[in-house]
This record gives structure tokens, sequence and C-alpha cells, in this order.
């Protein structure tokens, strides 16, 4: 059992909070660097059937866009 599933809907909406302000303060790999847990509490949250805000959709969002473009930065041309 992970940390995440022991946690309550409030534990994680706080460490998703956390998680966001911290994405927010950081660039580029930085924040990329947060991406995978803060993910896995937006799912844990879908699946326990608790609403996610929009804030917290368009970051995820911006992340995932984030990441598709390091990995074409990375491509060789």
């Amino acid at each position: 059992m992970t940390t995440t599933e022991r946690m309550t809907h409030t534990e994680i909406l706080q460490r998703a909070e956390q998680l966001a302000a911290q994405i927010r303060q950081h660039t580029g790999e930085a924040r990329l660097s947060f991406h995978p847990e803060f993910s896995r509490l937006l799912s844990r949250l879908r699946i326990e059937g608790v609403p996610v805000s929009r804030s917290f959709r368009q970051l995820d969002e911006e992340l995932c866009e984030q990441e598709v473009e390091s990995q074409f930065d990375n491509m060789p041309v």
C-alpha cells in the first residue's frame, strides 16, 4: 500500500495544493519533477469520485504539454 492510498480526501487535496504551489514557483524541468506525484493525486481523487478543480486540471494539462514539448526539444533533427 502506498502513502497516497492511506491518505484521506482532505489530505490528498492539501498535498495537491502544496504541489501546485511548488509547481507554480518553478520553471522548466523543475516543474516537471513534481508532475508524477501531482498526476497520481488527481487520479486518486477522480477514482474516489471527488471533483478536481479547474485550476488543478489546467495545471496538469500544462505539465503534460510541457513534457511533450521537452521530448521534442531533445529529438535530433
